[in-house]
Formats: structure tokens, sequence, C-alpha cells
């Protein structure tokens, strides 16, 4: 067998694995108090397989969850979000190198409406967690000592980061991300304040970023990102992509595999 292939069945044995831990989770109750601060899970209505996993393991740490349909864009139109103003394409080439795709444009939307809804409610902090997310079992515990000793000027913390470029702070369990060099891009979860949510409902129109990128350049508001260390978040590959876009073969066959074990196993 070829170290292809057999990379291939290894994954897809993996997925199997964790399609049967998740059905051991399904229906989970939260064991004692809900956290103090609300838990914003993004989540598109055609995913319920998503919504259930995340929704049972969030609650086996202690979290409770706060479902926020997710802006699908096979719903949407480049028109109508041309012409309400969400969305402009040399905006988005000039700020972004290229073009975005419908499925990234309502993934950034989705995270919009968080901080809409944050500065509608005044809510101080908030959880904001796509629903892929994996978190470690003490992650409720980690996120509380940070948001009780957090340095006052921080806006963002992310609990997952595609970047090393940062150094230690004073806070146990922080990082601060250095302003030079590669950015802090993730947008699985992460901790954001009130403050910051002002300021991303008041500049992320018309979109430009896909929402990962987006939290990747919020110091250009202003605003201080910081990183949890180490990261006390992951991601459950095991999900088929719900992005749109032309992806090549072995991206379209590892969906077609990940689509046909969670019919059978999920």
């Amino acid at each position: 067998m070829n170290a292809p292939n057999s990379s291939f069945l290894a994954r897809a044995a993996r997925n199997i694995i964790e399609y049967r831990r998740m059905k051991r989770l399904r229906n989970q109750a939260l064991s004692g108090p809900a956290q103090s601060y609300p838990a914003f899970v993004i989540n598109l209505e055609r995913s319920p397989e998503r919504r259930q996993y995340i929704t049972s393991h969030l609650r086996s740490i202690g979290i409770e969850p706060t479902i926020v349909p997710a802006y699908d864009g096979k719903k949407m139109s480049m028109a109508e979000l041309t012409a309400d103003g969400r969305y402009n394409d040399e905006v988005s080439k000039q700020s972004f190198d290229r073009s975005l795709l419908l499925g990234e444009i309502g993934c950034t939307l989705s995270h919009f409406s968080i901080y809409q809804r944050m500065v509608r409610d005044n809510i101080p902090v908030a959880l904001v967690v796509e629903d892929d997310s994996q978190f470690v079992p003490d992650a409720r515990q980690r996120i509380e000592a940070l948001l009780k000793d957090a340095p006052a000027d921080w806006s963002v913390i992310q609990l997952r980061y595609d970047c090393r470029n940062y150094e230690p702070t004073a806070v146990e369990g922080l990082v601060r991300f250095r302003s030079e060099g590669s950015l802090p891009v993730a947008s699985t979860s992460y901790l954001i304040n009130l403050a910051a949510a002002r300021v991303m409902a008041a500049n992320v129109l018309p979109v430009r970023y896909p929402a990962d990128s987006l939290l990747g350049r919020i110091r250009q508001w202003g605003l201080q990102p910081y990183g949890a260390f180490p990261e006390p978040v992951g991601v459950n590959n095991v999900f088929p992509s719900a992005i749109q876009g032309n992806r090549n073969s072995r991206f379209r066959a590892s969906n077609f595999v990940k689509n046909v074990l969670l019919r059978i196993f999920g």
C-alpha cells in the first residue's frame, strides 16, 4: 500500500473514532452553573451535526452555548451584497489582494453580527466560537483566569491562532502578539470585550477580509490582540468543510469521504 493511500485510510479511521466519541457526548447536560459571559457559537442552519457536537462538547466542559445562526454563502447573492454595501470587490482586492468567496463573506458577517449584538445589548465580554472548535477539558477554568487577570489594554484574546510571533506577559498563560511580523490569523475561538466589539462593528463593513484574517488585523483599528498559551482550543477536522469555492480533487475527495462517514457513524 502506498503512502498516500495509507495516510488517507489512517485519517478515515481517526474520523470514525471521533464520530463515535461525539455520539457518546450527545445530549450532554451542563454539570454545574453556567458561565457569567455568553458563549456565542456560529453555526449554519444546514449543519445540525455540528450544532449537536459543539453544544454537547461545550456543556461537557461547563460552558453553556448560545447558538448564533450563521450567514450562509449558498443563500447569498454577490450582487445583493454589493448593492447594499456589505461587500465591495475593489476594497477587498486592495485590502486582501483578491476577491472573497461567498462563504468567506458569510463567515465574516456572522462574526460581525455578534459584535453588533454585543453593542446592542451592552455585553461586557463574550466568547466567540466557531462550531468546529475543540476545547481542552480545563478550558473554562483557563478562560476565566485570563479574564480575571488580563491587562487593561486587552481587546481580543485568541484561544487558537496561527502565529508564533508573540512575547510572554506578566499574566500566566497569556502572550502578547508583536506588532511586527506574522499576524495572529484565526477566528476559531476567542474572547472579545465590548470596547473592541464597538470598534469592530464600526469598521468591518464593507467586508474585505475572511474572518480569520480580520481577527489577525485588528491592530489597524488600535486594538490589542493577546493569545492564551498554550492554546486551549483546536479544530475538530472530522466535519466536511462548509465553505464554498473551487477546490482541488484531493479536497473534494476528502470532503466526500467525511460526508459518507458522517452519515454512517455520525
